[in-house]
């Protein structure tokens, strides 16, 4: 299957499909991911804020299906290891909140 190929591109705030897509060196920012069981590829890619939806089926007894749905939760997780260590996500899993450019100091 070929894939369409993505290099170097950031998604911000959109729906994007990954099945069927190659991604590299790419960034997402509050993005919906989605992701069927279809051939795809991410590498280098960085997430900010992003939801995934992810339609998968796991094959009984099939232990490749369970080595890609864990690979992709790794994924996900260590996403979420460096929001933290960034400031931009507590440890219990709440977003921080950007400070607003319209507020004022003092009285």
């Amino acid at each position: 299957m070929l894939l369409t190929k993505h290099d170097n591109r950031t998604f911000e705030n959109q729906t994007v499909y990954i099945s069927g897509q190659a991604f590299i060196n790419c960034k997402f920012v509050g993005c919906t991911l989605v992701l069927r069981e279809t051939i795809y590829h991410l590498e280098q890619c960085s997430f900010e804020r992003c939801n995934w939806h992810v339609d998968w089926v796991l094959m009984w007894g099939s232990p490749e299906s369970i080595r890609e749905i864990k690979g992709l939760v790794s994924m996900i997780e260590q996403a979420q290891q460096q929001a933290i260590a960034a400031g931009q996500l507590d440890p219990g899993g709440t977003q921080q909140a950007a400070p607003r450019a319209d507020t004022k100091s003092g009285a």
